[in-house]
């Protein structure tokens, strides 16, 4: 049985993005496929704008794939399109959380009663998914692999949830915590997984920014 492909094998093939309301088609290549987004590269990206419906057909050495999704950003040459979980599972791709990096605090207190009680604890965040996070703590024993936490976590917004510590790592006087992320209310799983594609988007935003530097450079 054959391996099945990454969706790295996209990275520069050739693309055709068509306006579904429009009788309007511009061809690209794929740039980036990280996380739930693909970056487009295209000559005329200011011809789309947030939100248009398009038709994505892709050419690439494991076949011709087409699929419908959305424009989610633009910027600097390029557009970022929503990646279609049916694609990702084609190609093999178990489609785990990205992590992005994130700003922000949690108050924590153990789920059940343990022996150690008090205040709430704060952390200091340093990643995030719409499944997981990643924070450094203080040398306590509520912080070990294994438990159950209640949080509070203050990112751009504020929210409850539950932290169940599933790795930890001694880094600068400090645990290096990563945790699952357990969030039942459906509308701030939304913001959070909004919050997460935005964060990419700064990120690709960030690398095409460098890319036009190094190109005018280049060109000097």
């Amino acid at each position: 049985m054959r391996a099945p492909l990454a969706l790295g094998v996209l990275l520069q093939c050739r693309t055709v993005v068509e306006k579904m309301k429009q009788n309007y088609v511009s061809t690209g290549i794929i740039t980036g496929v990280e996380g739930e987004l693909f970056e487009v590269e295209l000559s005329d990206f200011d011809r789309f704008q947030l939100g248009d419906a398009v038709k994505v057909t892709i050419y690439s050495p494991s076949g011709i794939h087409t699929f419908q999704s959305v424009v989610f950003a633009k910027y600097h040459g390029a557009i970022a399109i929503i990646q279609p979980p049916a694609l990702a599972m084609k190609f093999g791709d178990k489609r785990e959380h990205v992590r992005v990096d994130a700003e922000g605090t949690a108050l924590v207190t153990p789920a059940r009663q343990l022996a150690v009680s008090g205040d709430p604890v704060e952390v200091r965040i340093k990643d995030i998914s719409v499944a997981g996070l990643g924070f450094f703590a203080p040398n306590l024993p509520i912080f070990i692999e294994g438990a159950r936490l209640n949080a509070t976590v203050r990112i751009e917004f504020e929210f409850s949830c539950e932290l169940v510590i599933v790795r930890r790592d001694w880094q600068n006087d400090n645990w290096l915590c990563g945790a699952r992320l357990v969030l039942e209310d459906q509308e701030m799983l939304r913001h959070l997984r909004a919050f997460v594609l935005r964060q990419q988007v700064d990120k690709y935003i960030k690398r095409r920014e460098r890319l036009v530097r190094e190109r005018e450079l280049s060109e000097l």
